[in-house]
């Protein structure tokens, strides 16, 4: 990733930060930041959906898997694309789980 790419990943983070959204490490269940050939894609996988809370010996029944609550992740998505935007960031939304956050295309690119 160029300087550029860099410097708008960095603004990412500080942005989601200050929104109150932190970077998790890879493989770990929370706010996800991938760098991209346009951009960078944003992502979400929220705790409470991927690990089972074990109560009681409860048989037959299993927690919703992240794909069956798409209105939680959708909101989630939303919020963090607002943040972004009031950022002056480009947002465009890639699917119901990823945001891809572009590199301004009217910026110098020397």
């Amino acid at each position: 990733m160029n300087d550029q790419g860099e410097e708008l990943l960095a603004r990412v983070r500080a942005v989601l930060s200050d929104a109150g959204f932190e970077e998790i490490a890879t493989g770990a269940e929370g706010v996800h930041l991938i760098r991209h050939a346009r951009g960078v894609m944003v992502g979400w996988m929220p705790e409470e959906l991927t690990r089972p809370r074990r109560r009681g010996p409860r048989r037959g029944r299993r927690p919703p898997a992240p794909a069956e609550l798409p209105g939680l992740r959708h909101a989630f998505g939303l919020a963090m694309a607002a943040a972004l935007r009031a950022a002056g960031l480009t947002v465009e939304a890639r699917s119901d789980e990823w945001l891809l956050v572009v590199l301004d295309p009217t910026a110098d690119a020397s």
